[in-house]
C-alpha cells in the first residue's frame, strides 16, 4: 500500500451520503479542531497538511465531506446546487 493510500484510506465517512473534495490548490477558509482540544483557523491556498500550533500533531487534510440529510421543513427555504448523475 502506498503512503497516499495508507493515509487517505482513513478518510471515508460512514454511511451512503458524503461528498469528495478535489483539491486544486485554490483558496480555502477552514476551522480545525485538534484531538488535543485546540482549535484554530486557516485562510489561504494549498492547505493539504496541518500542524497543530499547540501540541504539534501533524495531519493530512481529508478529501471527504459529510452530507447531512435535511427534513422537508429544514429544506423549505434553502437554495440547492444540482448536478448531473454520473
Amino acid at each position: 500500500m502506498s503512503d497516499y493510500e495508507a493515509i487517505y484510506s482513513q478518510d471515508n465517512p460512514p454511511g451512503p451520503a458524503h461528498g469528495w473534495i478535489q483539491w486544486k490548490g485554490t483558496n480555502v477558509c477552514m476551522d480545525m479542531h485538534c484531538a488535543c482540544g485546540a482549535h484554530t483557523h486557516f485562510d489561504g491556498e494549498f492547505f493539504y497538511h496541518f500542524e497543530c500550533p499547540v501540541c504539534h500533531a501533524k495531519y493530512a487534510v481529508g478529501q471527504n465531506v459529510k452530507l447531512i440529510p435535511l427534513t422537508p421543513e429544514q429544506a423549505a427555504d434553502k437554495t440547492f446546487q444540482l448536478s448531473e448523475v454520473d
